[in-house]
């Protein structure tokens, strides 16, 4: 399947791209554009853009002149981090102490994306959450739980990486939490409780959302309206996953 860029609406669109497991099974990756109350443009998440795709954004953005910032949200998506910030040279360069580390050489601005003072700058046009009671960057690199959920309000669309993904997998289908959940709690007391109540607050800040584009399965899940509402899915979510809380809190609790 050829990368595609689907029109959400109220100045959000969403980039579907490839990116294949083992160089075979392509499990889909993403980055989204949005249109800011200013005029300008904001990129959630790095992607190389190519044909059809990559022409589009640039006749929506002035030949990408338009786009004022590229905010990498998930740690542990560097691979298209440098080809995105040669085809956007103007625009502010964002991300995790992971991506920086990972391309030091770029001209990095100096909030994270996980923080609060980034969260600040784009008030206006987006909100974002991280998850709580979770490693954030794990020491191991192949645990890619944790990311920063963005908000869109206008278009009523929540963009997410890894932490929540809509899957087509047979007895995982349906809208559930990263599978590595269990190996990134963090190994304290009141982590699991942290994650809980988290999950619980992200469920309710989703009763507004209307459309939930996810990294990976390449297809998008139904919209609320068409369906079960989102912060329904995410409880629905945090219930499959409470064997796992109950456990870390019998152990560490």
């Amino acid at each position: 399947m050829g990368d595609r860029i689907l029109n959400i609406g109220e100045g959000f669109w969403n980039i579907r791209g490839s990116f294949k497991v083992g160089g075979v099974v392509d499990i889909g990756t993403q980055s989204s554009l949005v249109r800011l109350a200013s005029g300008g443009f904001v990129l959630l998440d790095a992607y190389t853009l190519t044909g059809a795709v990559e022409r589009e954004v640039m006749a929506l953005t002035e030949q990408g002149q338009a786009v004022e910032a590229i905010l990498n949200l998930h740690p542990f998506h560097t691979i298209h981090t440098r080809a995105a910030a040669r085809q956007f040279p103007k625009a502010r360069l964002y991300g995790t102490a992971r991506h920086k580390a990972r391309a030091p050489e770029l001209s990095w601005e100096a909030p994270n994306t996980d923080s609060p003072a980034l969260h600040a700058l784009f008030a206006d046009d987006l909100s974002f959450t991280v998850p709580r009671g979770v490693d954030f960057i794990s020491d191991n690199e192949g645990l890619h739980f944790a990311s920063v959920l963005a908000f869109h309000p206008a278009s009523r669309t929540l963009h997410v990486d890894d932490t929540l993904m809509w899957s087509t997998v047979p007895l995982m289908s349906g809208l559930v939490f990263h599978p590595t959940l269990k190996s990134v709690l963090e190994r304290r007391p009141g982590a699991a409780a942290d994650f809980r109540q988290w999950a619980l607050e992200l469920a309710d800040r989703c009763g507004d959302v209307e459309q939930l584009v996810t990294a990976h399965m390449r297809k998008l899940a139904p919209a609320s309206s068409a369906g079960t509402p989102l912060g329904d899915r995410v409880r629905q979510a945090l219930k499959k996953m409470e064997k796992v809380l109950a456990a870390h809190e019998r152990r560490h609790g």
